[in-house]
């Protein structure tokens, strides 16, 4: 049965607090798995919006009182209603900050910040520094006002195996989720970041190294110059930057990568 009861959450995105209002079992279950980690604010709340999800004969997704969503059925909901969480937060961010593709997590001595295209491995290696005991933020969306950064913390998500193909030892004991999927196969695997391994607080842009990733045979850091980092940074925002990113560029802070296992790039880094 998709109808369960009614449940209330609430989400911090950056300063937009997100209060939820489901009668769908699967996206109840959805916000208690991935957004666990949102439900405290990291930068204070100035903004607010309502979501509904309703799972009823005509199911439907109402933002703040306007029917915004209603050409699916039950199980699409999932997948309708965090689509529409994310239109309304990057719409919300757009004039006043800039919002980076890109994982973010926080070692002992500085924050590092990991972006590349879709597949890259940003995730696996937002999990791997999770085990070594760094702090995260996100592993998808950075937010940055020009004096801090911070992230929109959901769980660690991963795309679903191929067909037949071996999961990597970094992903295996993961739990599953099939509840935005159409078919139990499609299930994708997912690690819930405990409480203390969250970043609480925002910190300063310049302190954030940036690290452009890709896969490859080898693993292999190094550095590159301020202009190329910008260049990174820019390439990694969702729209154009409202705000000056002069803060996030500077000397021995931009680095390019390639990696084999997650592991072993943590490890390089953890050495600059």
């Amino acid at each position: 049965m998709a109808r369960g009861n009614l449940e209330r959450h609430e989400i911090f995105l950056s300063g937009l607090r997100v209060g939820v209002r489901s009668s769908c079992a699967r996206t109840n279950r959805y916000l208690r798995r991935h957004w666990a980690a949102a439900t405290l604010p990291i930068v204070e709340p100035d903004a607010e919006c309502e979501i509904e999800v309703l799972a009823e004969s005509s199911p439907r997704i109402v933002v703040d009182g306007e029917v915004l969503w209603s050409d699916g059925v039950v199980e699409d909901l999932v997948a309708g209603f965090e689509q529409w969480l994310y239109r309304l937060a990057l719409a919300r961010h757009k004039r006043r900050f800039a919002v980076f593709h890109a994982a973010a997590l926080v070692s002992d001595r500085r924050t590092v910040v990991f972006s590349g295209p879709s597949g890259a491995g940003k995730s696996s290696l937002a999990l791997a520094a999770v085990r070594r005991g760094w702090k995260y933020f996100s592993d998808e969306f950075v937010v940055c006002d020009g004096r801090r950064l911070w992230g929109w913390p959901r769980a660690i998500r991963f795309d679903p195996p191929e067909p037949g193909a071996q999961r990597p030892d970094y992903l295996r004991g993961l739990d599953q989720d099939d509840d935005a999927v159409e078919s139990p196969q499609d299930a994708a695997p997912y690690y819930a970041v405990p409480g203390e391994a969250l970043q609480r607080v925002a910190c300063s842009a310049r302190d954030v190294h940036f690290v452009g990733i890709e896969r490859g045979a080898q693993t292999s850091l190094s550095p590159v110059s301020a202009a190329i980092g910008l260049k990174y940074w820019t390439e990694a925002s969702f729209f154009e930057p409202s705000i000056p990113l002069g803060s996030l560029v500077g000397a021995d802070r931009a680095w390019r990568a390639s990696w084999r296992h997650p592991d072993e790039l943590v490890d390089l880094i953890e050495t600059i």
